[in-house]
């Protein structure tokens, strides 16, 4: 039976208590505005999607035998997505999350997981590198 990953980042309330407080305390730069309140609001979607990517990411990773060492590797390309989806959209998100594909192979992570990633968390078809160069 291969060992399940159980952890998870700090809960949302802790993560977004300690924000607060870093802005209220000054180690953190408050928006221009002032509205710390909203900055806060902000923080907080950020840390729940985040979380939220991560356990969508882990489970795939538990259905196709990952081992666990990888997790990291296999988040950060989650993470990296999630930014490219923030950024981009249409045909340039797809080149892009193809070259964030073909990166994270780089590393050592499996294509067909990266791809199985791309498409159930973030409903992203992306083609293998040898589809998208067809005429």
């Amino acid at each position: 039976m291969r060992p399940r990953d159980l952890r998870s980042i700090k809960s949302v309330d802790c993560a977004v208590s300690r924000y607060v407080r870093s802005v209220r305390q000054g180690s953190v730069p408050c928006r221009a505005d002032g509205d710390a309140n909203s900055q806060a609001a902000n923080y907080r979607d950020a840390v729940e999607r985040a979380e939220l990517r991560a356990e969508q990411i882990r489970h795939i990773l538990n259905e196709r035998g990952v081992s666990l060492i990888q997790f990291v590797v296999y988040r950060n390309f989650g993470l990296h997505v999630d930014k490219l989806c923030r950024d981009y959209s249409g045909e340039t998100l797809r080149a892009r999350a193809l070259d964030a594909i073909l990166r994270w192979q780089c590393y050592g992570c499996n294509p067909t997981v990266l791809r199985a990633i791309a498409r159930s968390v973030f409903s992203l078809d992306v083609p293998s590198p040898s589809e998208s160069c067809k005429p």
